[in-house]
């Protein structure tokens, strides 16, 4: 019962959190087992939720068990369908022992049919990478399988999740499902030798998940791929005819600019230290006039720009009483997650389901509050409190929304500055920008050149 509410309560949280979790291959997640899911983990808590919230059966997860201490907090993890994993860091000697019993646990987890989550990477870190993974999954689902003289129909179903920006609050989440990894087919390796047998399970699944993700080798490497995104990404989805609000096609892009980027690596590391050179003082440059990339990607006629500023001032000083009215009745319950999450931990990781987590409470109880006052003082009641109450959440949503035109007043009036009174400067950054997409689209070229017609049919840089 804890666990269904639970769900319900996170799933939903989920939803309002992100402003979007799109999903491809949903179909290929089974609503029955012997089922292992696996998935990359840069997000905490938060990854097993989004996967959860994908499946309508009940989910085991496998966790680590310096989370299952003593008290409370054990009874908790064990009524939320948690198993704990022993690692030599957390509880020093005796490793084997504990994990035989975790592993007997899975066996016969899978053996009634059930799903089970793993997260083979055994830590979590937000990077757009996926880290080592141990070979765990591939011993739990061939030993149960083993157990069964390989009848039992254990599947392996990798998922690739992708942040936009996993901290950030109403930002879009890309969740991508593999083709299942069928465990009958390693029957003859695995009575061959068990070891290798996982081994190369681990491999294919390793194989099979670094396709699901945003994969780049460093950080380094990341930056520069979210610079080159920044600056030309638009130009690809238009060129490509894509879709440039679809997750799906920005992760297809995104996987074109960081195999690009590994490309020249490898051939050309000089002109990718060039490009980075370049990129970085043409993005600061940017930064220091209070610019974003896109603001310089096309210049607007005067005269749409002239209609477009007369609609913004209307919508901000119609606005402006509904934004008020929101900011007041939902500043406190809104910042007071993020404070407590960034108080309470430095890593970035622990920050989006600590601020979700929080906000199921800060939220109801502020608005319960709220409503009492409306109430009390000033004689609310009725229909009268209902749409009070109502309309706390919606103007809530109003803020950000208002914030946002706020913030895209703000760029254009600093464009249009640069344009009439420092064109010098604007002169720089339009000749900094030509350069850039040149070198962009040069480098393009010669990728896509490189490889045949079944090759990658993105290659940005």
């Amino acid at each position: 019962m804890l666990y269904f509410l639970l769900r319900v309560l996170l799933t939903a949280a989920s939803r309002i959190y992100f402003r979007r979790i799109a999903v491809q291959n949903k179909q290929l997640l089974p609503d029955k087992g012997p089922v292992i899911v696996v998935s990359n983990h840069p997000n905490t808590f938060m990854d097993p939720v989004i996967t959860a919230s994908l499946m309508k059966q009940n989910i085991y997860f496998l966790a680590k068990s310096s989370f299952f201490k003593p008290g409370w907090q054990a009874w908790l993890f064990h009524r939320l369908f948690m198993i704990p994993v022993y690692r030599r860091e957390d509880v020093g000697g005796n490793v084997k022992a504990q994990n035989d019993a975790t592993f007997a646990k899975c066996y016969e987890f899978l053996s009634g049919g059930g799903t089970l989550m793993v997260f083979p990477e055994g830590n979590s870190f937000m990077q757009r990478r996926l880290r080592p993974i141990k070979t765990g999954t591939a011993r739990i689902g061939l030993g149960a399988e083993a157990q069964h003289g390989f009848n039992l129909g254990v599947r392996i179903v990798p998922v690739g999740i992708n942040y936009e920006e996993g901290s950030r609050f109403r930002s879009e989440v890309f969740v991508k499902v593999g083709e299942p990894i069928v465990l009958k087919s390693f029957q003859e390796a695995y009575e061959q030798d068990a070891f290798k047998a996982a081994q190369t399970l681990t491999d294919l699944l390793k194989e099979r998940m670094e396709e699901l993700v945003i994969h780049t080798e460093t950080d380094e490497e990341d930056a520069l791929a979210a610079q080159v995104e920044a600056v030309y990404q638009k130009t690809l989805v238009d060129e490509l005819d894509l879709a440039p609000t679809e997750p799906e096609e920005k992760f297809l892009v995104t996987k074109g600019i960081v195999q690009s980027i590994q490309y020249f690596e490898a051939r050309q590391p000089e002109r990718v230290h060039q490009l980075r050179t370049e990129l970085n003082d043409y993005l600061q440059h940017l930064k220091s006039i209070g610019l974003q990339p896109e603001a310089l990607k096309a210049t607007p006629k005067t005269s749409r720009v002239a209609w477009g500023t007369v609609q913004t001032l209307v919508y901000l000083v119609l606005g402006l009483p509904v934004y008020l009215f929101g900011l007041v009745h939902n500043y406190l319950p809104y910042i007071l997650p993020a404070k407590i999450a960034r108080a309470l931990t430095k890593d970035i990781e622990f920050h989006a389901p600590m601020m979700m987590s929080i906000g199921i409470f800060t939220f109801p109880l502020f608005y319960a509050l709220v409503g009492w006052g409306g109430h009390h003082w000033w004689g609310l009641s009725g229909w009268e409190l209902v749409a009070y109450l109502v309309a706390l959440p919606l103007t809530g949503f109003f803020v950000l929304h208002y914030w946002h035109r706020i913030q895209v007043a703000r760029r254009h009036w600093i464009f249009f500055t640069l344009f009439y009174k420092r064109s010098v400067v604007l002169q720089h950054l339009l000749a900094q920008r030509q350069k850039l997409m040149a070198d962009l689209e040069g480098a393009r070229g010669e990728f896509m050149a490189s490889f045949s017609e079944n090759g990658p049919k993105i290659g940005p840089v």
